[in-house]
């Protein structure tokens, strides 16, 4: 074999074992697929204790990190509404329920295994929450708002 070759060969074995070790460090490195055990857990814990039903106005399971803040809003017909909400975590969430510029709220309590927490509200075609993470990691927090039973 002449020199030239054999540098060609050797230039070739350390470009593919270079390229054997790159790629073996890029797929060590990526990161887990598909969910945290842990929130997987919360979210049928939340579905159980507060779980659709068919009279529902709207209803959503949704993960929160620490200090998080997130706004939903549903389309209701007038009337008093139930909202119920469950969170699986530590800390809490606080919750605003506002129809017009007068808020009324409630913190909900996350525990490993909750208790749902109700609040009636008068509402006028919209129902707006700013749901607010007062958490230190990540929680499970999920909600529905269900016309309220008459009297």
């Amino acid at each position: 074999m002449t020199p030239d070759r054999a540098q060609g060969a050797t230039l070739y074995a350390l470009a593919t074992a270079l390229l054997v070790a790159g790629g073996t460090w890029f797929f060590a490195a990526a990161p887990a697929l598909g969910e945290d055990p842990a929130l997987a857990v919360g979210r049928r814990t939340v579905e159980r204790l507060v779980p659709d039903t068919p009279d529902q106005a709207q209803a959503e399971t949704m993960v929160l990190g620490a200090g998080s803040s997130e706004e939903r809003s549903a389309a209701v017909g007038n009337g008093v509404y139930t909202v119920t909400m469950a969170c699986v975590g530590s800390g809490q969430i606080r919750v605003r329920v506002s129809i017009t510029t007068a808020d009324s709220g409630k913190a909900v309590p996350c525990a490993p295994t909750p208790t749902p927490v109700e609040l009636n509200v008068s509402v006028a075609a919209m129902l707006f929450l700013s749901i607010t993470s007062e958490s230190q990691g990540e929680a499970v927090f999920r909600w529905r708002a269900t016309p309220a039973a008459s009297y």
